[in-house]
């Protein structure tokens, strides 16, 4: 391969995060009540097989050749029953690169209703829904608790191919997961750290 090819591959390339396998959006839901903004959350149905009876945002996997956006609208669209011309799209936030290989985006909309009884649910993803007031989050500090993530090789992992052999000592990872706790709800793990981004982004 010559210089003038290895350009013609790289030069105009939007560059990726390495490792990632997987990506989804989902969508931080506002709705008004009463005059008060609300954060809308779900409680995942017991019978996914993924994260059963926990607390999430609208969202799922983007499909190809959609726009990560077009992902989170349409995903909050058919688990809260609503049609995608009442979900207002107000902005992104920060997204986030998981341990786990896969990298959610997360936009924010308003859900125009009239009343939150307009909002159903698709119950073979949803068991119910939720809402928490915006002013909860920016009133209350999420609790934070320290994780560690270690490495673990294969038994047939190469070790006398490292200049230390089986002594090799392996980097660990720290990060936090946080929580919130409201009425009985528990909110944690990347939907807590979604919400606390999104808090962030209002207080700074």
């Amino acid at each position: 391969m010559k210089i003038e090819n290895i350009k013609a591959k790289i030069q105009n390339r939007i560059p990726g995060p390495t490792r990632i396998q997987h990506y989804f959006s989902v969508l931080i839901p506002l709705v008004e009540i009463d005059g008060e903004i609300h954060l809308i959350y779900e409680l995942r149905s017991k019978n996914l097989n993924t994260q059963p009876g926990e607390v999430s945002f609208p969202g799922g996997r983007i499909e190809r050749g959609e726009e990560f956006s077009q992902a989170a609208v349409r995903e909050c669209s058919e688990e809260l029953l609503i049609p995608e011309t009442k979900i207002e799209l107000l902005g992104e936030t920060d997204y986030l690169i998981t341990p786990f290989n896969f990298i959610i985006y997360a936009f924010v909309g308003k859900i125009n209703v009239n009343s939150i009884e307009e909002i159903g649910v698709n119950n073979y993803e949803v068991e119910e829904i939720f809402t928490v007031p915006l002013k909860f989050f920016l009133n209350h500090q999420v609790e934070k608790y320290a994780a560690v993530l270690k490495s673990e090789f294969d038994q047939d992992f190469p070790y006398h191919l490292l200049p230390q052999g089986e002594k090799y000592n392996p980097r660990q990872g720290d990060y936090q997961i946080y929580f919130y706790r409201y009425q009985g709800r528990v909110i944690w793990g990347i939907t807590a750290e979604i919400t606390k981004s999104f808090i962030d982004i209002l207080k700074h």
